[in-house]
């Protein structure tokens, strides 16, 4: 696998604070494993149990789940769901349910913020995109089971920071790992926020950065197992933009080196958002032809059912469903 001249070291290996249990007179605090049942392919359990004070571990199974989820403003006070305690038990309920491996989110405020998160993630780790400078950043959160992590950093090279309205493209080499079966998997993530809105200028922005990530990948990692992961702020069947071409026409025509994963959600009609008005999948995931073998098919799905179990899930949790696609790299 090539090495991006931007690989560095990811600094911290977050650890948890496990809260310490006083004994008082004769009561004593019980810890319970709160993780829900399993859940049933294609898509994650859809009734889990109440909310948890903690998500519980996820075992290795030599299935990779992917998840793409825009947090709305997580963690920044007077934007999105305005109870901050709420939301982020509304994403620990969410997270349980969906039991993943790996999870790409935007609009994270900070590294504080996801550590809200990862702490009362049982063997959970997670870091920000510490190279954008504002509110909205990048995050990933990975299960640490399964997971070892190699190297994090923005990529920059062909990129213009006003195409991507700040956010460069965050990306995390790792190996996914199946013990049982002695199985190791290196594997390149990105996770991308792309420029939002349905003007003329922001579709033009969405495409020269969709065109100038293409350019990078094909250049610089032609040989790797590529998961593309994010807000893509459009669709990949045809544009948000006066149905116009997608922006990632790059990435959809050149089926010879990639797969859009959830163009099915696209063609199906299935939106991502919760706002009806926009009845369109913007959030999305995309595989190079090394990564599509492992494809489970059927896998992909926008997980509107966070919305059957969390009261008022577009005003209190996110105007985002979590978006998933799954490999299997089993023998």
């Amino acid at each position: 696998m090539k090495k991006s001249k931007f690989d560095s070291k990811i600094v911290p290996s977050f650890s948890f604070l496990l809260p310490a249990c006083f004994i008082l007179l004769v009561s004593s605090c019980n810890f319970e494993d709160v993780s829900g049942p399993e859940p049933s392919p294609p898509g994650p359990d859809p009734d889990p149990d109440p909310p948890a004070d903690t998500v519980g571990t996820v075992p290795p199974d030599g299935v990779l789940e992917t998840v793409t989820w825009n947090l709305e403003w997580y963690g920044t006070v007077g934007n999105g769901p305005s109870d901050e305690d709420l939301q982020t038990n509304n994403a620990l309920k969410v997270i349980d349910s969906l039991k993943a491996d790996l999870y790409a989110l935007q609009e994270i405020h900070s590294q504080r913020s996801l550590d809200s998160l990862t702490s009362r993630m049982k063997g959970y780790s997670g870091f920000v995109a510490d190279h954008i400078s504002y509110n909205q950043r990048t995050a990933f959160i990975f299960n640490t089971q399964t997971i070892d992590s190699i190297s994090s950093g923005s990529i920059t090279e062909f990129q213009d920071d006003y195409d991507w309205a700040g956010r460069f493209p965050l990306y995390f080499r790792f190996e996914y790992n199946y013990e049982a079966q002695g199985i190791e998997i290196p594997i390149y993530a990105i996770v991308i926020h792309s420029k939002c809105c349905d003007d003329q200028e922001s579709y033009q922005r969405r495409m020269r950065a969709a065109e100038s990530l293409y350019t990078y990948l094909t250049r610089n990692e032609p040989e790797t197992n590529i998961i593309i992961l994010g807000d893509y702020n459009d669709d990949v069947d045809e544009s948000i933009y006066q149905d116009a071409e997608t922006p990632y026409d790059d990435f959809v025509d050149d089926e010879a080196n990639f797969f859009v994963v959830t163009k099915s959600l696209s063609q199906k009609g299935q939106s991502s958002t919760v706002d009806e008005r926009y009845p369109d999948t913007i959030d999305h995931i995309t595989v190079s032809d090394e990564m599509e073998p492992f494809y489970r098919l059927n896998s992909e799905a926008a997980f509107t059912q966070a919305a059957n179990f969390i009261d008022q899930y577009g005003t209190t949790t996110s105007d985002h469903y979590p978006v998933i696609a799954k490999f299997d790299v089993r023998l």
